[in-house]
């Protein structure tokens, strides 16, 4: 049998109807009667439950009971009261210390009494656990820190805080990180476990390899482009070319051009486009196959994790390939 102290749930039914029907400002929060119906009949459910040692169903009912009469200060006591028989004492304590604070200012001075009475009992028996975080991994950027889904601010960081017994999932993250996590045990009431948290490992992105990745992409896509630049620039000097061998044979057909290049006019200029397109397919036939090579070789040395790299550099005698694959 629960051998804890029953006044105070004697009082939470009492409490349970002053929170439906206090008059205006007396009443901090509305409360349906529905709600009410419900949260007493949960309230006698745990306080069986309590007294039958089922404290983990009889705590999940008193819960609720608070939740849905956020101003049953005697619930929240006996949930207290239920957490301790149940051997969470760090939660038990957190709602003794909530209700001495919260009916000290309701001017329930007994009961706020008997709440920091409970509470200072149970401080000495709190078993605790600090996360140290060094300095080196408090630098990270978006770094955060949970325990058992809860964030950790920076200001409980280091703080030896109370916790119930039982394991305790730590974990870290941070931006282009790999999370980290462990499970922190509390073996007893009173023990006093330090987690660190370590340098977290780089996930990839950010890794050495990544660079020389990005780098190499975006040297392959220059390569498409140059290369394609080039290959566009050859096909146009190849249509000129072959206007310059139309233009060629106009000029020496109908006898317009003689031997010797004795041309008429017609042959005359003929001739010169002729000479016109042969110029400007030399030119862009040399600058596109020169385009079209450099983009290959571009594509081609273009640096991948795990990989060395080669370049083309520029050198006093045109271009060079350097590196090693």
């Amino acid at each position: 049998m629960f051998s804890a102290d029953r006044g105070a749930r004697v009082l939470a039914p009492i409490a349970l109807a002053a929170a439906l029907v206090a008059p205006g400002p007396a009443r901090a929060q509305k409360v349906s009667r529905h709600a009410a119906s419900t949260a007493q009949a949960l309230y006698d459910q745990a306080t069986a439950e309590m007294d039958a040692g089922r404290f983990a169903s009889a705590c999940g009912k008193l819960e609720e009971v608070t939740r849905l009469v956020p101003d049953g200060l005697g619930a929240k006591l006996t949930l207290g009261q239920c957490y301790e028989g149940w051997g969470k004492l760090a939660s038990a304590w957190a709602q003794y210390t909530m209700v001495e604070a919260l009916a000290a200012k309701a001017g329930q001075a007994e009961r706020s009494a008997r709440a920091g009475a409970w509470a200072a009992a149970l401080k000495p028996r709190l078993a605790t656990l600090t996360v140290d975080v060094p300095e080196a991994v408090r630098a990270y950027p978006g770094l955060a820190i949970t325990r058992d889904g809860v964030p950790l601010g920076k200001a409980q960081w280091g703080a030896s805080l109370p916790v119930d017994t039982g394991e305790h999932e730590i974990v870290a993250r941070a931006r282009n990180r790999k999370p980290w996590r462990r499970a922190a045990v509390v073996t007893a009431d009173g023990e006093a476990l330090s987690v660190a948290i370590p340098a977290l490992a780089l996930d990839g992105r950010d890794a050495p390899g990544s660079s020389r990745s990005a780098a190499g992409g975006a040297q392959r896509a220059a390569g498409l482009v140059i290369g394609g630049a080039g290959l566009l620039g050859a096909g146009v000097g190849v249509f000129f070319g072959v206007r310059a061998v139309v233009k060629l044979n106009e000029s020496n057909a109908a006898g317009h051009c003689h031997d010797g290049n004795v041309c008429d006019d017609v042959g005359y200029e003929a001739r010169e486009q002729a000479v016109a397109a042969g110029d400007v397919s030399t030119v862009l036939l040399l600058a596109g196959g020169a385009a079209l090579a450099g983009g290959v070789a571009l594509f081609l040395t273009a640096p991948r994790p795990g990989r060395p790299g080669a370049h083309i550099a520029l050198g006093p005698r045109g271009l060079a390939l350097r590196g090693s694959f």
